[in-house]
């Protein structure tokens, strides 16, 4: 069950969201960003 919710957030949860939140930026900060965000939420941040 626990597994199923963790794929169900990374998978479905964090793209979904993200995007629509990702439309409110330019409203919240007033500018573009300057690259755009990325959803990947499993990778290596030390890379």
């Amino acid at each position: 069950m626990n597994k199923m919710l963790k794929n169900a957030y990374a998978k479905f949860w964090v793209p979904v969201m993200g995007r629509f939140i990702s439309k409110l930026i330019p409203l919240l900060e007033g500018t573009v960003p300057e690259k755009p965000p990325t959803y990947d939420i499993d990778r290596d941040k030390s890379k």
